[in-house]
C-alpha cells in the first residue's frame, strides 16, 4: 500500500495503482497454486510410473508370479475360508485389511506358486496343497508374518496360537514361516504393492484435476468402497495373478460406479481426466476383464450389505449381485 502521493500524484492515481498491486498479487498467488498443483500432479505420477516399473520387473520373472494351484483337496471354499479368518483376527486387533491382502496374495499365493526353494520348503508346498490341515497352518503363518513386517503393533506368536485353539504349536507356527522365507527366497516384499495403494494414487490424481474439492464428490467416499472391491479381490485367487494395478483400476471403477452422487456422464468425464493422467490405457481390454470379473464376484461373509447394483458407467462391463455365501471353515475347531 501506498502511504504517500508523489508531489505531482492524484488521489485516483492512487487507487489505481493501489488495484494494479492487488491484481499482481493474485496473479502471483494464482501462478504459485498452478504451479504447487502440476508439481504434485508430477509427483503422484512419477510415483505411479515407479510402482508399475516394479510391477512390471516382478511380472517378468516366474519366481514372483502366482497361478491358481487350487486342486481338489484344497480348494476355493478352503481359501476363501482362510481368507474370512484373517479379516476377522485383523477386525478384531484394529490391524489394516491390506495387511490380510499381503498375507494371503503377496505370501501365500507366491508361496503355493513358488518353485524354489529347498527341498524341504518344497516337500511343505506339496504338504500345503494335499492338506487341509497344513493349507491352514500356511495361510495362519503368513497373516502371522505380514502382520510382523507390515504392522506397529505386533501378534505375539503366544497369541497366535490361542486364536488358534490350540491346532497348532509354536514350533510348527515357526517351521512353516521357515518354510515360506526359503521357497520365496526372503523376497517377502517384493510384490507388496496393493490395489489400495493404486487406488489412492489414482484418487489424489482426480483431486487436482476435478471438482472433488468443491463437495461434489468426497475422496474419502472412493476410498471407502473402493475398499469392499480390494477384499473381494483378496478373495479370490484369480486376482493374485493379474497385475497389481489393473486390480487397483477395477477398485477404483467398481467405487466410482457405487456413488451415488455422481451421473454416468460424470463419472466417464472423471475416467477419461484420469486416464489422460496415466502413461498405461486404463480401457485396454486386460484391465476391463479384471473389472468385469470383480463387480461379478461375491461378497464376502463379514462385508457389509450394499445396495442393489445399478448398471455400471464403464462401457461393456456388466456388475451382477448375487446373495453372499455362508461363511466355512476349513479344518474343525478353527
Amino acid at each position: 500500500v501506498i502511504s504517500k502521493l508523489l508531489p505531482d500524484q492524484k488521489p485516483n492515481e492512487k487507487l489505481s495503482i493501489k488495484r494494479t498491486d492487488e491484481q499482481k498479487n493474485i496473479r502471483r498467488t494464482t501462478m504459485t497454486s498452478e504451479t504447487i498443483e502440476v508439481d504434485q500432479i508430477a509427483l503422484l505420477s512419477d510415483r505411479i510410473n515407479a510402482m508399475r516399473s516394479q510391477e512390471e520387473n516382478t511380472s517378468s520373472s516366474s519366481r514372483y508370479n502366482c497361478h491358481n494351484y487350487l486342486n481338489s483337496q484344497v480348494d476355493a471354499t478352503c481359501r476363501k475360508a482362510m481368507v474370512d479368518w484373517c479379516f476377522t483376527v485383523a477386525k478384531s486387533f484394529e490391524f489394516s485389511r491390506e495387511t490380510v491382502g499381503i498375507a494371503i496374495t503377496s505370501i501365500l499365493d507366491r508361496y503355493l506358486s513358488s518353485s524354489s526353494g529347498s527341498e524341504s520348503s518344497k516337500t511343505a508346498e506339496v504338504a500345503a496343497l494335499r492338506s487341509k490341515q497344513v493349507f491352514q497352518l500356511a495361510a495362519i503363518t503368513a497373516l502371522y508374518m505380514a502382520i510382523k513386517i507390515f504392522e506397529p503393533v505386533q501378534l505375539g506368536i503366544d497369541m497366535i496360537i490361542k486364536i488358534c485353539r490350540g491346532a497348532y504349536k509354536e514350533s510348527d507356527i515357526y517351521s512353516m514361516e521357515r518354510d515360506i522365507l526359503f521357497s520365496l527366497e526372503w523376497r517377502v516384499c517384493i510384490a507388496t504393492t496393493t490395489p489400495m495403494e493404486y487406488v489412492r494414487h489414482f484418487s489424489e490424481l482426480l483431486l487436482l484435476s476435478s471438482d472433488w474439492g468443491s463437495g461434489i464428490i468426497a475422496k474419502d467416499d472412493i476410498i471407502q468402497h473402493a475398499v469392499k472391491y480390494a477384499d473381494r479381490a483378496t478373495n479370490d485367487i484369480y486376482f493374485s495373478t493379474c497385475r497389481t494395478s489393473a486390480v487397483g483400476a477395477a477398485c477404483l471403477a467398481g467405487a466410482l460406479n457405487d456413488v451415488n452422487t455422481l451421473s454416468i456422464f460424470e463419472k466417464k468425464i472423471l475416467w477419461r481426466q484420469l486416464n489422460r493422467k496415466l502413461d498405461f490405457e486404463l480401457d485396454s481390454l486386460a484391465i476391463k476383464h479384471v473389472e468385469q470379473r470383480l463387480l461379478s464376484t461375491t461378497t464376502l461373509c463379514c462385508e457389509p450389505k450394499s445396495q442393489p447394483c445399478a448398471s455400471t458407467f464403464r462401457s461393456n462391463v456388466k456388475a451382477s449381485c448375487e446373495q453372499p455365501l455362508s461363511p466355512r471353515i476349513v479344518v474343525q475347531g478353527l
